[in-house]
């Protein structure tokens, strides 16, 4: 069996900005690192062994301040990178209501469109699963740790789901450091056993923020 923690990576002020990062941006600000060592101090009684995560400063940041609780040094893994959102990369939610709007309105209807002729959500699950399927290949026995994005962490659990990525909204938002959990058995069944937990970040929760 092969339990995976996946992680959000901590707040970054292009979050608090409601700014999409997608596969651009920076590092964490002042709360998204004191939320990495909340979920530091988490993973640590979990007995963490492996922590993976995409290569996205803010991923990385948040990988390494676990780690160092940890006592592990990540690794990590393209794959588990943020939905690419093209030409929406460094721009608020007005600038895109304002400069695309058809894009805009479309996305937020809730349809999975290729935002800013980067991804859709639908190819970004595929790239996920890839991901997931090489770490649960690893035949690690200790949980792993996966610290990767809000839109990444709910593509693969909908498509897990069964869920359209049209149909991701049924789905709330992942918090900043929230963990989902997901055992792959030795049966080959996949389970979902917690969702956007955030017991370990009393007062440093915040709204759902842009992918």
């Amino acid at each position: 069996m092969t339990l995976l923690y996946f992680a959000r990576h901590g707040e970054t002020d292009d979050n608090a900005r409601l700014v999409f990062q997608g596969q651009g941006g920076k590092g964490l600000n002042a709360r998204g690192r004191a939320q990495a060592r909340r979920l530091g101090e988490r993973m640590r009684k979990a007995r963490i062994t492996t922590i993976i995560s995409s290569d996205l400063e803010r991923a990385e940041e948040t990988a390494r301040i676990v780690g160092n609780a940890c006592s592990v040094v990540h690794s990590v893994d393209p794959d588990l990178r943020e939905v690419d959102v093209g030409r929406w990369t460094g721009k608020s939610h007005e600038d895109i209501a304002e400069l695309y709007p058809e894009e805009w309105a479309a996305w937020s209807a809730g349809l999975d469109v290729r935002r800013g002729d980067g991804e859709t959500y639908a190819e970004l699950a595929v790239r996920i699963e890839r991901a997931v399927a090489r770490i649960v290949a690893m035949d690690v026995r200790d949980p792993i740790l996966v610290v990767s994005h809000g839109g990444s962490i709910k593509s693969y659990v909908s498509k897990l789901l069964g869920v359209s990525a049209e149909g991701l909204r049924a789905l709330a938002g992942v918090g900043n450091c929230g963990l989902t959990i997901v055992e792959h058995d030795t049966r080959g069944r996949v389970r979902l056993h917690a969702w956007n937990d955030t017991a370990h970040l009393e007062g440093l929760l915040v709204e759902e923020q842009t992918d």
